[in-house]
């Protein structure tokens, strides 16, 4: 099914900035009744625009449904499979940002899970980033890649031959300010300015969906302004700039050197239970081997699940590959993250149309486009295939 194409033009990188002179100048709900609306497709009425008022007053029934996802991934492991790993060896090639820091890709390698399922994995590469994993896909030099929801849902859009399989970790999106600064809430910021390290990354998306719900426009409202990398934490200390935002590990390093405030972020309410970091297989080998594609699927989210329930043990192997950080920092970075998070099939499904609805709000997805007929077509339930 074609879909309308989304706009061009939101334009959304992150390490920690200079601390010492920094630190100076500072002074020290997946739903249930979304299956329902599957089978209403083509009969929009009350379900849909309850919905709609439901993202703009802020998805607080969202938390509900969510939560029941997360509780039923913990119970039924892999339930209700049909189709199981044949024990032949596979080769894929995968494509991730820095797959050497990557907590679910490290427990996979530590935990010998590509070994339980018989896979080779190669990466891709050079990948910086999200975009570039998913420029990996559309070119064919990768199977499989690791990217955020919120990289992968427009380029879906724009014709990517992709399907999402398997959602790996909730989002670590923060929006932080200087401490003791006038602003409280998100919606202090208006007509100030933001610094980002990428005008084009899913930070800025995931916080201009947040500001729109708060009644701001992103656009217009405040100002992003891009910066170096290790820019950030002077921009803020000399008032430059406002606010800067980012994700783990660099934003949580930039928080905990300079004991900056958190003003939002996405490990909070309702959004601590949403999928950010999500798998996605290209269709052609989707298509020639789905078996590969269940094994793969299958060794992911048992990373991703081991990952949730041993912060400690993935902070040791975070910081063995990170000497910069040390454990300990780690290890409260992970716990405050929050919950994991990875679903498959029609929690995964869920979870899309939400983003999708949301995409709506700023205006990156048109109206008109029907956000769970899209999130059918854009995802594929290995485990049931």
């Amino acid at each position: 099914m074609r879909h309308p194409r989304a706009p061009d033009g939101v334009g959304v990188r992150l390490a920690p900035g200079s601390m010492l002179r920094c630190a100076a100048r500072f002074g020290r709900d997946g739903r249930a009744r979304r299956r329902q609306e599957a089978k209403m497709a083509d009969r929009p009425g009350p379900e849909a625009l309850s919905r709609r008022m439901l993202l703009t007053a802020g998805g607080a029934g969202i938390a509900v449904g969510a939560g029941l996802v997360v509780r039923n991934q913990i119970r039924h492991p892999h339930k209700n499979k049909k189709v199981t790993p044949d024990g032949r060896p596979r080769h894929l090639t995968l494509a991730a940002a820095n797959p050497g820091r990557d907590p679910v890709l490290l427990a996979a390698r530590d935990q010998g899970l590509f070994d339980r399922y018989k896979l080779e994995i190669a990466y891709a590469g050079p990948v910086r980033s999200g975009r570039d994993a998913l420029n990996q896909i559309q070119s064919g030099e990768a199977d499989a890649a690791v990217a955020a929801a919120l990289s992968w849902l427009p380029r879906l859009q724009g014709g990517l031959p992709a399907r999402l399989v398997c959602g790996l970790q909730a989002g670590s999106s923060r929006l932080l300010v200087a401490r003791h600064s006038p602003f409280h809430r998100i919606e202090d910021l208006h007509r100030h300015v933001i610094g980002i390290t990428n005008l084009d990354s899913p930070d800025r998306l995931f916080f201009s969906i947040m500001m729109r719900r708060k009644g701001m426009d992103p656009n217009r409202d405040v100002e992003w302004r891009q910066l170096p990398a290790d820019g950030l934490g002077l921009a803020l200390a000399e008032g430059h700039v406002q606010a800067v935002v980012g994700h783990d590990p660099a934003i949580w390093m930039l928080r905990d050197g300079l004991h900056l405030d958190e003003l939002a972020s996405s490990m909070s309410g309702s959004y601590s239970v949403r999928v950010s970091r999500v798998l996605g297989l290209r269709s052609a080998v989707l298509q020639a081997d789905p078996v590969a594609a269940v094994a793969l699927t299958m060794a992911m989210q048992d990373a991703a699940r081991w990952v949730g329930a041993h912060p400690q043990q993935t902070a040791a192997l975070l910081a063995a590959e990170s000497p910069a950080i040390t454990e300990e920092q780690f290890d409260r970075m992970l716990r405050s993250e929050g919950r994991a998070v990875h679903p498959v099939g029609n929690d995964l499904r869920d979870q899309v149309a939400e983003y999708m609805d949301e995409l709506k709000l700023i205006g990156l997805t048109p109206e008109s486009l029907d956000s769970t007929a899209f999130a059918r077509d854009v995802t594929a339930d290995t485990l049931k295939a």
